[in-house]
């Protein structure tokens, strides 16, 4: 069953209604967006104070070997196998080391080339200052292209992108594309085979060759055809960005910000809906997210269910600075979008983190934590879903213990449909047993969660370097957090990151369960 398509409802692409973009989008990765099944997360979230935990239909997971290097990096339900690629350290096909602090990824292209089928992803690497021009990646290489290589308080930005291709089920090629750049935590596919990198910093610093930081770049598939700009994409705004997500039908991006009390769920229109590279450094309207009636609506402690009616507020300016606010939370450091939804009635949320869009829902993430008060219920993580055709918003997850979800971050829709999370929390409270690994999770549509795979990466230097990782973590990495989950147009592959630096490719028998 594993090696089975399902079949998948077809959604109409109307990304500005051209030919060109049609068949852009469907040589792209977003088919499995296209076709992504509904499984009614709003219709049947099952109402409660908050969600729990239930069994895996794919079964308990235990360890299992990596085919690349024989190690047990993950575990996994029976049945399913993975190959590593991309480690820390490894040396890719441009002869650079990989970088490290591997998040955000995603599907920039699946294709045929003769009688193979290629996918291409673009990985961020969240790395953020260094005082050695050497560790910007390709510094000393012309043709990658790079943002900012001055200085900044003394250092260099050190985040960027690398390229990977998986070509028939194996990993054949990776390379350096983007440099210079702050921290780019998550990010999003376009439909015209392009990544967004997203740098997740809110300053009002200028480096010294006059570079503000806090913005969205756009990533071509293959940089030998076509570099990357190297110039930001400033009306999607100057903040702690984290991910992008575009909806097909419309070809407006939906925006999250990680910033503490102090963000909301932005829209970008851009002025050219037709897409293709370099389409979104056209400009266009920022917006943020409020709730209708309730100006500055606190939105951090939601019961599993509970909606809002919402609409879309004006931003001014998104490239305003960063400054002190007075909101109906606390007074906090605001970004300039934030201060310009929130001026204009936005809605508050914790700490906004990944995002998605499929059958005309925006799913996004708020992984803020802390524990009871006396007049705040525990949080470890909410996830929304924003009907685009009502404007309501729903909490279709929400946790109170991070044994039910820990700080959920990135999140992906699989082409059946299923909700997978990327958690990234801690092992204090709330929490009503021990955390011993961060987890893959799995939303039901009914608001309860369940264990897909769980992080097993604990090991010495010496059985790292026995298998040729010479430049990898070594330890307990167990609460390292996953990154970049994304599946294949297809549905066979979900691929994924763990933070402490390596790439997996995994398969299985998925139609067991709801991914």
């Amino acid at each position: 069953m594993s090696d089975q398509t399902p079949e998948l409802s077809r959604r109409n692409l109307l990304i500005g209604g051209g030919a060109a973009a049609i068949t852009a989008a469907f040589t792209g990765p977003v088919t499995a967006m296209a076709n992504t099944i509904d499984q009614g997360y709003g219709a049947n979230c099952a109402p409660a104070d908050a969600s729990s935990l239930m069994a895996s239909p794919y079964g308990p997971t235990a360890p299992v070997k990596d085919l690349t290097t024989g190690l047990p990096l993950i575990e996994l339900p029976a049945g399913f196998t993975y190959k590593s690629y991309g480690w820390r350290g490894d040396i890719m096909s441009d002869g650079l080391p990989t970088p490290g602090a591997h998040d955000g990824m995603g599907v920039v292209v699946s294709r045929r080339v003769g009688r193979s089928n290629e996918i291409i992803l673009v990985r961020n690497h969240e790395q953020s200052l260094s005082t050695n021009v050497n560790n910007v990646i390709g510094n000393d290489r012309a043709n990658v292209a790079k943002y900012d290589t001055g200085l900044t308080g003394g250092s260099y930005q050190i985040g960027g992108n690398t390229n990977l291709v998986f070509r028939d089920g194996n990993w054949v090629e990776s390379y350096a594309s983007f440099g210079g750049i702050y921290r780019p935590c998550a990010g999003g596919s376009s439909s015209w085979g392009s990544w967004l990198s997203n740098e997740e910093i809110g300053s009002n610093n200028i480096s010294s060759t006059g570079k503000k930081h806090g913005y969205i770049f756009e990533i071509p598939a293959d940089t030998s055809q076509n570099a990357a700009n190297v110039n930001p994409i400033i009306d999607m705004g100057r903040m702690a960005h984290e991910a992008s997500a575009l909806d097909l039908d419309t070809g407006y991006w939906y925006l999250t910000e990680d910033a503490g009390n102090a963000n909301t769920l932005y829209r970008f229109l851009p002025n050219n809906i037709n897409g293709g590279l370099g389409s979104l450094h056209e400009g266009g309207r920022l917006q943020g997210l409020a709730v209708t009636g309730q100006p500055g609506a606190d939105l951090r402690f939601p019961t599993l269910c509970q909606e809002f009616q919402c609409e879309w507020v004006e931003v001014a300016d998104p490239d305003a600075d960063r400054a002190s606010i007075t909101t109906t939370v606390s007074t906090v450091t605001g970004s300039g979008p934030f201060r310009g939804a929130y001026a204009n009635g936005g809605a508050i949320f914790g700490a906004n983190e990944g995002c998605w869009v499929a059958n005309g829902v925006v799913f996004f993430t708020d992984k803020a934590t802390g524990s009871a008060t006396a007049t705040t219920p525990a949080r470890a993580g909410v996830i929304w879903s924003l009907d685009l055709a009502t404007m309501v918003l729903k909490a279709i997850f929400v946790s109170r213990d991070r044994v039910v979800g820990n700080s959920p971050d990135n999140i992906c829709i699989s082409p059946r449909g299923g909700l997978l999370f990327n958690e990234d929390g801690g092992d204090g409270s709330p929490t009503s047993a021990p955390i011993a690994s961060q987890h893959l999770k799995v939303l039901a549509p009914n608001g309860r969660s369940y264990i897909f795979a769980k992080n097993n990466y604990n090991f010495t230097r010496a059985q790292l370097d026995a298998v040729g990782k010479t430049g990898a973590n070594s330890g307990n990495q167990l609460n390292t957090e996953w990154a970049g989950s994304v599946f294949s147009p297809d549905g066979r592959v979900l691929f994924v990151n763990i933070y402490t630096g390596v790439t997996l490719a995994i398969t299985g028998p998925w139609s067991k369960g709801t991914l």
